[in-house]
């Protein structure tokens, strides 16, 4: 069987959309403020990954609405790519086509709401914000990219998730690790918003808070991942089987990794689609 470019472009696309979601959400589970790459790393992931999603979703509501065709070169850069404005026509999209289904309404707490604007204006902008603050560029105007993941994402993951036992529990740990290391640790390290941490007890719970942040922050990524998961599923089977539009056919498989529960998404720590 022969199948067209059309749905082989489309398929590789999936692909890399699938996969830079995959090792955004891995480098997210093991970013902390001693590993600070980790979170440019996810950033990058992630940014590109939500972008190349939503404009698939995009593409085949459009072909679908469109017996088949699919949009110019112009009406495509018209899309953009702020990945703000991509969701928010997901969402209308979802509304349209999968209205009272499994993981419909967009998620929308604070917490979604933060990883959102961040990585709208790390794809947008500050993902230059390190050099563009040496030489005075326009990224340097915006809040630097993993404090403000920090604020927007890990504090409230915090005060949701951290519960009062476990804080009691670290608390305890830390100070008897500090007991033992104190006399004979230096410590130097900076948090994510740049204070400094020169203390090994200070070290210890900040390595509690971490955990919390990289389990949590990881499970509210892909639970908007599983909900465009679930739009492009319902729309490669629309598009393929009832339309009869050849280039949708598959075009979810890449994401079906994601169709699952919270416990699954927030248990699992290294994703890939090739690699399952």
């Amino acid at each position: 069987m022969t199948f067209s470019p059309q749905w082989h472009a489309l398929g590789r696309e999936a692909e890399l959309a699938a996969e830079q979601i995959a090792s955004g959400v891995t480098a997210l589970g093991r970013a902390n403020h001693a590993e600070k790459g980790y979170y440019t790393q996810a950033f990058f992931g992630l940014s590109i990954g939500f972008e190349r999603l939503a404009k698939l979703i995009i593409l085949a509501d459009y072909a679908i609405t469109n017996s088949g065709k699919f949009p110019n070169d112009n009406d495509l850069k018209k899309i953009g790519h702020d990945i703000g404005t991509l969701l928010d026509k997901c969402e209308k999209l979802s509304i349209k086509h999968r209205s009272g289904k499994e993981h419909s309404e967009r998620p929308n707490e604070s917490v979604h709401q933060g990883i959102v604007t961040t990585l709208t204006e790390f794809g947008k902008l500050s993902r230059y914000y390190n050099l563009d603050f040496i030489v005075g560029g326009k990224a340097s105007q915006l809040p630097e990219p993993v404090a403000t993941w920090w604020q927007r994402v890990g504090q409230p993951i915090l005060t949701k998730h951290y519960s009062a036992h476990q804080q009691k529990i670290d608390t305890a740990q830390s100070a008897a690790v500090a007991t033992l290391m104190r006399k004979f640790t230096t410590v130097l390290h900076h948090t994510e918003e740049g204070a400094i941490i020169d203390d090994v007890e200070a070290l210890m719970l900040r390595s509690g808070a971490s955990r919390i942040v990289q389990k949590y922050g990881r499970l509210y990524t892909l639970q908007l991942v599983r909900w465009l998961s679930f739009l492009i599923s319902d729309l490669s089977s629309v598009g393929a089987y009832q339309k009869r539009i050849e280039p949708l056919l598959g075009l979810d498989e890449p994401f079906r990794m994601f169709l699952n529960d919270d416990r699954y998404l927030r248990g699992r720590k290294t994703w890939s689609i090739y690699r399952l």
